[in-house]
């Protein structure tokens, strides 16, 4: 008896020790990305070549599903108890590999997830991925785009892409409307860089055979 007396006892207080130790788990919201834009069409013709969107390259900060905020004192935070559905350079693969397929500019999209073969490769790295809090609140985005050659390594062409988006509020619900429409505006500008890049291109190879 007195053995489980101890026993029961011993149990009592490590289940009391780990309900005052461990921390709650934090509630969390998970945030669908907005859907690409439907209405992206390519002025030319569709161009005899296939394009493979390569997961963007990230830092720590936004490597992660988190939706990060920059203060007036340059300190970077994330919402809290706010998240992606995905990890943010996931997020602007898809977003990007969608909308290039919906513009029917070339003849396949693919993504670096199926590794498929492809004349050219987007490779890119996301500099930026964040709301600006340090004035006029803004969905800033930055992506350092580069059209590769996927057997020879050859980078074809690079190109700077910035786009500050103002918002409304702060609220997460104008928050991701913002990621939205800063998303929807670089890639009409990347689709359109990369149309042109690509009939350079196909136009090169065409005169190599």
């Amino acid at each position: 008896m007195i053995r489980l007396k101890s026993a029961a006892l011993l149990t009592a207080l490590l289940t009391l020790s780990a309900c005052t130790i461990l921390p709650e788990s934090e509630a969390l919201s998970v945030y669908q990305f907005p859907a690409p834009p439907t209405d992206i069409a390519s002025a030319g013709e569709r161009l005899p070549i296939s394009l493979r969107v390569n997961t963007p390259q990230a830092g720590f900060a936004f490597s992660g599903p988190r939706i990060m905020v920059v203060t007036p004192g340059n300190q970077l935070q994330s919402y809290k108890g706010v998240r992606w559905s995905d990890p943010c350079p996931q997020i602007l693969r898809e977003y990007l590999a969608v909308a290039l397929q919906r513009s029917g500019t070339m003849g396949n999209v693919t993504t670096d997830e199926h590794a498929l073969y492809a004349d050219v490769h987007l490779d890119s790295n996301l500099r930026r991925f964040q709301l600006n809090t340090d004035g006029t609140s803004r969905v800033v985005i930055e992506l350092d785009a580069r059209l590769v050659n996927p057997e020879s390594r050859r980078v074809y062409l690079t190109r700077n892409f910035l786009i500050e988006q103002p918002v409304s509020n702060t609220r997460i619900g104008g928050v991701v409307e913002g990621y939205g429409k800063a998303s929807e505006a670089l890639t009409r500008e990347l689709v359109s860089w990369i149309t042109q890049q690509l009939a350079a291109i196909s136009n090169e190879q065409a005169a190599g055979r």
